[in-house]
């Protein structure tokens, strides 16, 4: 059921799936640049077997616009999911980060360790210029498939992804062939997208391309399970790996085959070890 939550400054969608009581393990989930409603509630409590909340930043479905007079930043949608935790009086829960939804947990789990009984981070990278970088990254413009063309019109530099540089200093072009390419104005490629790409993500790219997790994910002490598949495209395992082997005593687990997002596959070993991650977690 959605509803919405009243902050300071602004209404947050907010759909729930089971119960909010005591005693009952609570999900969170939210994404930057995609809304989570009933079905995306349906598929986290089909896999976690728990209660639900999926949380819309500002400007996702139904929530309050973005504000209009500055960056809309990640720490900024981490500060209002925790007001909604506080306003739903949620006493700790586990976040869910899914793709680029794992930015918000990384941060989450920095920012209010207290709030979180757990954390689990799926199909995410600890720095995101450093991913775009691969070229076994399909969104990387060194991709092999989309290095040629782009080469052909000038858009690829050795050294574009070193450093962040000024992130609203960024367009986005078409280019026939390739697709949907984020670059420096007038400058060279630094993501492609084959895929036709939403209002919310090239809204939040400038945002997603500073993500920079490196310097402290070790500082993280919430209990972590991390999945990725060994087949995404998007995420190359090395991206996820190096996010389990930063944070201690994090579990890995590598999803045979599996693609980007392996919980939309509802496949029974990751439901397995999320169910027994999120019993683990209300002892």
């Amino acid at each position: 059921m959605s509803r919405q939550i009243e902050l300071a400054d602004a209404a947050l969608e907010v759909t729930v799936g089971g119960t909010l009581a005591p005693g009952v393990p609570i999900l969170c989930a939210a994404h930057p640049a995609a809304a989570f409603g009933e079905s995306a509630v349906g598929l986290l409590q089909e896999t976690a077997g728990t209660s639900v909340v999926c949380v819309n930043p500002r400007g996702l479905g139904s929530s309050s616009p973005a504000p209009p007079e500055r960056t809309y930043t990640l720490d900024d949608m981490v500060d209002d999911i925790e007001g909604v935790r506080r306003r739903l009086g949620v006493d700790r829960w586990v976040f869910w980060g899914i793709s680029g939804g794992g930015w918000l947990g990384q941060i989450y789990a920095r920012k209010y360790p207290d709030a979180l009984a757990g954390l689990i981070l799926e199909s995410i990278c600890p720095c995101f210029r450093e991913r775009l970088a691969d070229p076994d990254c399909l969104l990387s413009p060194y991709h092999a498939p989309w290095r040629a063309a782009l080469e052909e019109r000038g858009l690829i530099a050795p050294d574009s992804h070193a450093a962040v540089g000024d992130p609203n200093a960024t367009e986005w072009i078409d280019v026939e062939g390739v697709g949907a390419v984020f670059r420096r104005r007038n400058g060279p490629a630094l993501l492609v997208s084959p895929m036709p790409v939403s209002a919310e993500m090239h809204r939040t790219l400038p945002a997603l391309w500073t993500v920079d997790a490196r310097g402290w994910l070790r500082e993280i002490r919430t209990p972590t399970l991390v999945i990725c598949g060994n087949s995404d495209p998007i995420v190359p395992l090395a991206h996820a790996r190096a996010v389990h082997e930063a944070i201690p005593g994090s579990d890995l687990m590598i999803v045979e085959g599996g693609g980007h997002s392996p919980v939309m596959a509802r496949r029974p070993d990751v439901i397995e070890a999320v169910q027994s991650f999120v019993r683990e977690r209300a002892r």
